[in-house]
């Protein structure tokens, strides 16, 4: 638990540098339709089970900035969200407000995270996360995603929301991929992803990263319900396959309309 807050201060700290770029993340209204959060979600849930047949973790992160004082804030959300009252920590100069709590039963349940931190006099960053693992129960997270948009919202913060979705290849496919020239071992196992996704989804590549060990690439896939501005292309989707180092283990990773965790 220890480790997952220091990855959430981590995360919560690059968010206060880069909190020009983390407001651009909008609902897609170019689909032509307005979904509920929840219906959003489940798109998004749908597509991730074409990428990763048995995902592991889930990642829901809602954020938002505001005026005032960060820890009325925090303790406000905590209430709502049926959370402790919020501890206060000093991360790289700035005070940020966290609490946590867990909602449903052992093995299945959700995680609830709540970090609210100072980023300069009188604002502040709020991120709540929602964390599911193998035996996540996917209607559990639809409700708490929804209910958490609505009483952010409630509290008058213009959040916006992203999704990652992580697991390993199955054992005989991440075999394949740990064989052969460096090219093949995130490669292969790649195109096989990318192909049912363009069988499901009209999209188009705009970025790509590759390295001996990784291969990512960002999408435009208008019909997603989220997006985000990378220079002068719209951004819906970011796919990553990873080769773990020394393990034979290939990990997939999806995001939208990026990935916010570590691939």
């Amino acid at each position: 638990m220890l480790s997952r807050w220091m990855n959430t201060a981590i995360i919560a700290t690059a968010i206060i540098i880069l909190i020009g770029v983390t407001q651009v993340y909008t609902e897609n209204a170019a689909a032509g339709r307005s979904l509920s959060k929840a219906a959003g979600l489940e798109q998004l849930l749908h597509t991730a089970d074409d990428v990763i047949e048995h995902a592991d973790q889930w990642v829901i992160k809602w954020q938002a900035e505001g005026k005032g004082d960060a820890r009325a804030q925090a303790a406000k959300l905590a209430v709502s969200l049926g959370l402790a009252d919020p501890v206060q920590i000093l991360q790289t100069g700035h005070h940020v407000y966290r609490s946590e709590g867990t909602v449903g039963v052992s093995g299945s349940a959700v995680e609830v995270l709540l970090n609210a931190a100072d980023t300069e006099e009188d604002r502040y960053y709020i991120i709540v996360q929602l964390l599911g693992g193998k035996k996540l129960d996917r209607q559990r997270l639809l409700t708490l995603h929804e209910q958490v948009g609505e009483i952010m919202a409630e509290s008058g913060l213009q959040a916006s929301w992203n999704m990652s979705v992580q697991g390993m290849l199955p054992t005989k496919d991440a075999s394949k991929a740990s064989m052969g020239d460096a090219d093949k071992k995130t490669g292969e196992p790649f195109a096989g992803i990318e192909a049912k996704l363009f069988r499901e989804l009209h999209m188009m590549e705009v970025e790509r990263y590759e390295d001996t060990d990784t291969k990512s690439v960002s999408y435009q896939a208008a019909e997603l319900p989220l997006q985000v501005q990378s220079g002068p292309h719209m951004l819906n989707m970011q796919l990553a396959v990873h080769q773990i180092s020394g393990q034979g283990d290939t990990r997939v990773t999806v995001g939208f309309p990026v990935i916010t965790i570590e691939y």
